[in-house]
């Protein structure tokens, strides 16, 4: 869809103006493309932080800035491990039916873990070399 004028702001489309601002200097900052704006239009009045968004989209459409992608609460990398885990002892036969507050703690760290359970496995495994060093 085309960006248009509106009519009370005399045919000026802010956006585009920013866009060859920026094509024509790469290296420009927003300060400076704000006062580049007001000399080019001297009787307009800016919403400064509309420029300043303008400004940014016109950088990621020319490709000028990266965008990073925020990633997930649980998702980062895993905490690194000093020393060797020590082997976690088989469950007794007496444990084959846990019961219900085992299970309600395991699904709490599991949603704590964004239902990752290899994270959640490595926090145990963390947790438990701690209580035996």
């Amino acid at each position: 869809m085309a960006k248009r004028a509106s009519a009370g702001k005399g045919g000026v489309v802010i956006a585009q103006e920013i866009l060859s601002i920026v094509q024509a200097n790469k290296a420009i900052k927003g300060p400076e493309m704000m006062v580049v704006l007001r000399e080019k239009f001297p009787k307009h009045d800016f919403n400064e932080a509309s420029c300043q968004v303008a400004y940014a989209n016109a950088r990621k459409k020319l490709g000028l800035t990266r965008t990073v992608v925020k990633r997930p609460a649980g998702a980062g990398r895993p905490a690194q491990v000093t020393g060797r885990l020590k082997p976690v002892p088989a469950a007794s036969p007496s444990a084959a039916s846990p019961d219900m507050n085992l299970l309600q703690a395991a699904k709490a760290l599991l949603q704590f873990c964004n239902g990752d359970a290899a994270v959640a496995q490595m926090a145990l495994k963390q947790v438990a070399a701690l209580q035996m060093g």
